[in-house]
């Protein structure tokens, strides 16, 4: 009977700890609207640097009381005092499908489908989903950067 008395209230200690661990994010996915690896939109400016420590660059961003904070590892970071937006440029970071720097633009847009805008630039075009965005080179066509994005940008004119 003892056991039965310790072993309900242990079981459920177990299933609580169970139940409010968070999920693994460093598993270099990037997740449309939400993250890329463990860095999250939203997350708090002093948290984004317990996790990643000190940037290897940072930039004001014009306009804005945001900046850039540019880290080792291939990601680059819009925050204020929470990130809104997350660009990588390293081929370990990917979706769920397979995008990632270095893939065929073809191989992206046949993913991720019909892109809410495209932006022309002299290198690169900038294919724009709402959530998740990508560059690709002009001349090789490769996804040169994957991003991120808390919402929607305004689609440049065309």
């Amino acid at each position: 009977m003892k056991a039965l008395l310790f072993g309900y209230p242990l079981a459920a200690l177990v299933l609580a700890a169970c139940a409010s661990t968070p999920p693994n994010l460093n598993d270099d996915l990037v997740v449309r609207g939400k993250r890329i690896g463990e860095i999250e939109i939203g997350m708090p400016l002093a948290t984004l640097l317990a996790v990643k420590g000190a940037p290897v660059r940072t930039a004001p961003i014009p306009g804005t009381d945001a900046t850039t904070y540019s880290f080792p590892n291939g990601l680059t970071v819009g925050a204020d005092d929470k990130v809104y937006w997350i660009i990588t440029e390293d081929a370990r970071f990917h979706t769920d499908g397979g995008v990632r720097p270095g893939a065929e633009q073809i191989f992206a847009r046949a993913t991720l489908g019909k892109p809410r805008c495209v932006e022309n630039r002299p290198d690169t075009t900038m294919y724009d989903y709402g959530n998740i965005c990508f560059e690709a080179g002009n001349v090789d066509g490769r996804v040169k950067r994957i991003g991120v994005i808390a919402h929607n940008r305004p689609c440049p004119p065309q």
